[in-house]
């Protein structure tokens, strides 16, 4: 279970990270159904990663990465959320 854990949470981590890439080429093209799409995507996977990383037994290290992790998307959502 341990392991099927860890690669749910490697799972959103990455999928995170490919989300801000779109936004980053959404925000470009000024595509706003896809923002608003990413913006929600976005934000309920950072959701779900804290659940997950609060109910995990895990070690101090990686605790401290996943939140690591968490708080410099958590600032990246917010300043893509901002209106230019």
């Amino acid at each position: 279970m341990q392991g099927t854990l860890r690669q749910n949470i490697s799972d959103l981590e990455n999928e995170i990270l490919h989300i801000e890439e779109n936004m980053i080429e959404f925000l470009r093209m000024k595509y706003e159904e896809g923002i608003k799409t990413s913006l929600h995507r976005l934000e309920s996977d950072l959701k779900y990663l804290s659940i997950l990383a609060n109910g995990a037994p895990i070690d101090k290290n990686e605790d401290r990465r996943i939140r690591d992790f968490l708080r410099t998307h958590y600032n990246k959502l917010q300043k893509l959320s901002v209106p230019a």
